[in-house]
């Protein structure tokens, strides 16, 4: 009987950077040396899923967003969005693949041109996707949208600049604005983490709505764990370019096996005030991403480490049912 395809499959993506040697000499006569910032990461998706990444600054969760929105051809790999390959969609039709995959950045300050107006930043893109027959027309679904969202007056908003709003304000139409393409695949990069404590559960809660009215599938990344719980349905933690843990919320949350994500939840703030935890402390920084190996790239931070964890990168183990940890010392 055959298996029913995941809707996202990301399958063994890379992406690896060629160290730049100061010395022009020596680089010609040394072997190349790669910053492996994103390295062999697969998962499967459903429809309307939303994955939550976690991981220290620097682990490859911004790089891994950045290539599955293809703003980054991968060094190796693919990703397919209902058994479709994104690379082969990309060489025949880049407009359908910009509609059906959208990111929303970190900063909504960054996002938009300064120079131009709400109204200009909105109607651009659904002119170029051949979205409304007008602009009349589109200028009607941009208010409709901005409306939605509780940004009234829609008609005052068009008229304003980027500078005239706030970041809440900024990062509302950054998401809606991702929305009116109707996208299959949303990848969130830290969309909150510029905005004040005050308005990120309104834009939280709007980018999950939204989401669930178009059955759209998410990643959200993030180094929030307690808001990575709450948004998401399931969890991949990344350290150093790899996921070494991947499962359901809860259960990641709850039960995590791998030492590092041990660490890093022990270190969360519990919604529950009662809640007695030990704190792990990591010792030390995490080694240098170029060419790092053989053994498990977390060995030398590890507390559970053994000599046998610094001789081969462990493989992943299936512990339970789609909960995944690529640890020889889970247990």
């Amino acid at each position: 009987m055959k298996t029913k395809s995941p809707f996202i499959k990301i399958d063994k993506i890379s992406m690896w950077y060629p160290q730049k040697s100061k010395n022009l000499f020596m680089s010609i006569r040394e072997e190349r040396k790669w910053i492996k910032a994103v390295d062999q990461v697969s998962i499967e998706l459903e429809r309307g899923e939303i994955l939550g990444v976690i991981g220290e600054s620097g682990c490859g969760k911004s790089t891994l967003g950045k290539v599955l929105a293809r703003l980054e051809n991968p060094t190796n790999g693919d990703v397919y969005i209902d058994s479709v390959s994104t690379k082969e969609l990309m060489k025949k039709d880049t407009k359908k693949f910009r509609r059906m995959v959208q990111i929303v950045f970190q900063n909504p300050f960054d996002t938009f041109t300064p120079r131009d107006t709400i109204e200009q930043i909105l109607l651009r893109p659904l002119k170029i996707h051949g979205i409304g027959k007008t602009n009349a027309e589109r200028r009607e679904i941009c208010i409709k949208a901005l409306e939605s969202g509780g940004l009234r007056p829609a008609d005052e908003i068009m008229k304003r600049y980027p500078h005239e709003l706030s970041g809440g304000q900024l990062q509302r139409i950054s998401i809606l604005r991702s929305m009116l393409f109707e996208p299959k695949f949303i990848i969130a990069d830290e969309p909150v983490s510029m905005l004040d404590v005050s308005v990120r559960s309104e834009i939280i809660n709007m980018l999950l709505t939204l989401s669930k009215e178009k059955n759209a599938t998410v990643i959200f990344i993030s180094h929030d764990i307690a808001l990575t719980r709450y948004v998401s349905d399931k969890i991949a933690v990344m350290y150093l370019g790899k996921v070494v843990e991947y499962g359901d919320s809860d259960t990641i949350i709850n039960n995590p096996k791998h030492p590092y994500t041990q660490a890093l939840i022990s270190n969360c703030s519990s919604i529950d005030p009662d809640e007695q935890r030990e704190i792990i402390k990591i010792q030390g920084e995490p080694p240098t991403p170029v060419n790092p190996g053989p053994g498990c790239y977390f060995a030398s931070r590890c507390f559970k480490a053994s000599k046998e964890c610094f001789q081969k990168y462990p493989a992943a183990t299936e512990v339970s049912e789609g909960h995944i940890v690529a640890c020889d010392r889970w247990y």
